[in-house]
């Protein structure tokens, strides 16, 4: 199981509107029970060991791959993302 994390600057508004819009995708493309999912902030990414990939409103320099998120918020390039994070999960 993938570990995905979704990130902000604060790690509560933007992420939490990208986090619902990744989990509806998910949810209809039947891959919630592939991914476990945390939130949080760059910060706190950064940090971490345990993650396969971040998706991020905000610009993040990590260890692993950075999915950016501000299109879910535009709503202009949506599925770009989506089709990015459901292959870092599958892949």
């Amino acid at each position: 199981m993938k570990h995905m994390m979704i990130c902000c600057g604060a790690g509560v508004a933007t992420s939490t509107v990208a986090l619902k819009k990744l989990e509806t995708y998910l949810a209809t493309e039947g891959l919630l029970d592939k991914v476990r999912i945390s939130q949080g902030t760059v910060a706190e990414a950064a940090t971490r060991s345990d993650l396969d990939f971040i998706v991020s409103t905000s610009p993040a320099k990590v260890a692993v791959p950075v999915i950016n998120a501000l299109p879910l918020l535009t709503g202009m390039g949506t599925d770009k993302v989506f089709e990015s994070v459901k292959a870092q999960i599958l892949g």
